[in-house]
């Protein structure tokens, strides 16, 4: 009987300690999330990167992006 009990306290402690480390593991990912500002300078950088040629059809195809929000508000 003293066995099952010290059984049972050992898996509790053990799926608290499981618990802690994932909830530190998720706060830990949630700090180190790209945030919107790091993303648009990220796609400044790969713009920056391209041919002329590729640079026009790009901000071709966001013109007609944003034409067509436009539209549809």
């Amino acid at each position: 009987m003293i066995f099952a009990m010290s059984a049972t306290a050992m898996l509790f402690a053990a799926i608290s300690v499981v618990s802690a480390l994932t909830l530190a593991y998720l706060m830990y990912l949630e700090g180190r999330r790209v945030n919107r500002s790091n993303g648009m300078v990220a796609f400044h950088r790969h713009l920056d990167a391209l041919s002329d040629d590729s640079r026009a059809y790009l901000r071709q195809q966001l013109n007609d992006s944003r034409e067509r929000q436009k539209g549809v508000k």
